[in-house]
């Protein structure tokens, strides 16, 4: 794959999990897993480098769309939100540990079955 086509389509898989995370809040990470799963060699990354690279791609799309969700008055930061700031962190360094100690096929099966316990929640709740 040539360089322009290569980038090209980052940008476009990068411009779509911007707008699906904007829109729901969620699901650029999931597109950016599926893409970067197709592109990284294991071996160059590690077993779970996909895992960890959609991570580091989605903290400053996050970061924007919190900003630009916070300008437009939907996020009220207040004690509530920030309450769980603490746990949410002491959760990432425990999810990032977790990374390193499991096993490809289980950090899959854990992924497919919050995207599809997730998704019947939101249809049937």
């Amino acid at each position: 794959m040539n360089f322009i086509k290569k980038y090209g389509l980052h940008v476009i898989i990068g411009s779509l999990a911007g707008v699906v995370n904007g829109l729901l809040g969620a699901g650029g990470g999931i597109i950016i897993t599926y893409y970067l799963s197709h592109i990284l060699n294991d071996k160059e990354k590690g077993e779970n480098g996909v895992f960890a690279n959609a991570v580091a791609t989605m903290l400053p799309i996050s970061a924007v769309s919190i900003s630009l969700y916070v300008l437009k008055g939907y996020i009220k930061i207040d004690s509530n939100l920030l309450s769980l700031f603490p746990s949410a962190v002491i959760g990432g360094i425990l999810g990032a540990f977790l990374l390193t100690k499991l096993k490809l096929k289980t950090v899959k099966i854990i992924f497919a079955l919050l995207v599809t316990i997730s998704g019947f929640l939101m249809i049937f709740k």
